[in-house]
């Protein structure tokens, strides 16, 4: 831990303040305060490569901040990687902070938390959390396509159902003499009545179950 990290005058905005005083290839640690409720502790969430790999509560006591006066002084967090990081891959890591109000804040590395990570590194991270955020919403979407198939079933069951009804109702209409000439349009015109009655209530019982 660190002595290199000064509170800045009290704003409005952010809500929450702090950093990453430590990022290696096995730990990542550091330290947010609530400023709403100082209180309260925040929740800070680890991803690694754009994947959660851990959640951890910022209320660790931190002799720094205690000096300082800062709150309560426990407001330090700690993580460590299993397995850890590959040689160079810090820049993998990202640390956002929470409040139980809502508010989210990514907590950034204070110089000497790391080696220096080039701007191409960065822009590295920033595409594997696109690309992790872009699984989840893949795998939203199966499971989405999952439950739309199964109300698909019983609805293509229950338009079978009528189909049955409407062969069932024509098939007992008794053909007339063929002097009858209307008899054709006479059985067309109920056949789409009962169809268009059928159909209805299969819809509406769809609806209401």
């Amino acid at each position: 831990m660190t002595d290199q990290t000064p509170i800045p005058p009290a704003t409005k905005e952010p809500l929450l303040y702090g950093v990453v005083d430590v990022l290696r290839a096995d730990r990542v640690a550091g330290w947010v305060i609530d400023r709403t409720d100082p209180a309260r502790n925040a929740t800070v969430e680890i991803r690694r490569e754009g994947r959660l790999v851990g959640t951890v509560t910022a209320n660790r006591p931190r002799k720094d901040l205690e000096r300082q006066a800062v709150g309560t002084g426990s407001y330090g967090f700690a993580f460590t990687f299993d397995p850890p990081l590959e040689e160079g891959m810090e820049f993998t890591v990202a640390v956002k902070a929470r409040s139980q109000d809502g508010a989210e804040l990514v907590l950034q590395p204070v110089a000497n938390a790391a080696r220096t990570i080039s701007a191409e590194k960065r822009a590295l991270g920033r595409i594997l959390e696109e690309l992790a955020d872009l699984r989840d919403d893949m795998g939203d979407l199966r499971r989405n396509l999952a439950t739309a198939e199964q109300g698909r079933q019983p609805f293509q069951e229950r338009l079978e159902l009528v189909q049955l009804r409407i062969e069932a109702a024509i098939s007992t209409m008794a053909a007339p003499p063929e002097k009858h000439s209307g008899w054709l349009a006479a059985t067309a015109i109920g056949g789409a009545i009962i169809a268009v009655g059928s159909l209805a209530i299969g819809i509406i019982s769809l609806f209401s179950g």
